[in-house]
């Protein structure tokens, strides 16, 4: 018989601890994709649906208000006197009116004001959207959505000047869709918002 020879409980202790620093090294670089991909996701859903909502404006405009518009060909009566969408809800889906997914957005109740909408979406979630940039000035990085960041619908309020605590303060016309940036790491707090 031939002697065999196998691997020393050293050798084996040494294969794991390489197999542990490297993925030490590669969980960070996937997490980073993770939140690339939930950063591009949230902004390419708003973006389609910032479309839809000025193509059903603008054939509000052509038509003088008779026509059909979004999925399921919703009466027009569904817009606001301005022309733009109400509600963007149906069937359960938070954007359903006009997009087929809605990309896990939510909608967060407030009392602030009857004609604004506000979302967070994958990367806006404050649970498990995106991590703060802690590299970045204030970590935050300005007109990407993270985890205390959020957006705000207008469809019925003219020169709304948007307000809170910690946020970059906007000026909201109507049927515009505009993140509102959080500074810092501070939570949101969406009884701080003013609409004057």
């Amino acid at each position: 018989m031939k002697n065999r020879k196998a691997f020393t409980m050293v050798e084996l202790i040494f294969v794991i601890v390489i197999i542990g620093v490297l993925a030490s090294m590669a969980i960070p670089k996937l997490s980073n994709v993770t939140d690339g991909a939930k950063k591009s996701a949230e902004i390419a859903t708003i973006s389609a649906l910032s479309t839809a909502i000025e193509t059903a404006n603008g054939e509000w405009s052509i038509n003088e208000g008779d026509f059909t518009w979004g999925i399921g060909k919703n009466p027009s009566s569904e817009l606001e006197p301005n022309g733009y969408p109400s509600k963007l809800e149906k069937n359960g889906k938070i954007f359903g009116k006009i997009l087929k997914d809605s990309g896990n957005f939510k909608r967060i109740i407030s009392n602030l004001d009857t004609n604004l909408s506000i979302f967070t979406g994958p990367a806006s979630n404050p649970k498990n959207g995106v991590k703060l940039d802690t590299n970045a000035p204030n970590s935050d990085i300005v007109d990407r959505p993270d985890k205390n960041d959020f957006w705000v619908y207008s469809y019925g309020k003219n020169d709304c000047n948007l307000t809170c605590n910690h946020c970059v303060s906007k000026t909201i016309y109507y049927g515009d869709l505009v993140l509102i940036d959080v500074i810092g790491q501070i939570s949101t707090d969406f009884s701080t918002l003013t609409c004057n």
